[in-house]
């Protein structure tokens, strides 16, 4: 219907007394869609750990508990994404969610 905008246009109408969306202020129009970026590059982070792992398979110092509850997390982050059909949400959740399978598998595999 709108592209999976959905939220930012109920946002734009809920809340338009407040502040309007866009906003008119360039600067934080501007923050909105670097933070779209963000959402989406941010798995990039978790490729140097899993490039690690793999490359020495060694999960020395890795905590199981930890990537599990992260991706736990981060499934909550998805499930909220498709609930508000949030595109940027979806699409770093889904990504997120798979390298942090691949994390979880990767210490289980070479502890």
């Amino acid at each position: 219907m709108h592209g999976g905008l959905h939220h930012l246009h109920a946002r734009k109408r809920l809340y338009k007394h407040l502040s309007p969306y866009p906003h008119p202020t360039r600067w934080k129009r501007l923050f909105d869609y670097v933070m779209y970026g963000v959402a989406i590059l941010s798995p990039a982070s978790l490729l140097p750990q899993l490039h690690m792992l793999y490359t020495f398979q060694d999960a020395a110092g890795l905590s199981l508990t930890t990537w599990l509850l992260g991706n736990i997390i981060n499934l909550l982050w998805l499930a909220y994404g498709l609930i508000h059909r949030d595109i940027p949400l979806m699409v770093s959740g889904l990504i997120l969610a798979i390298l942090n399978i691949l994390m979880v598998y990767g210490i289980i595999a070479y502890s």
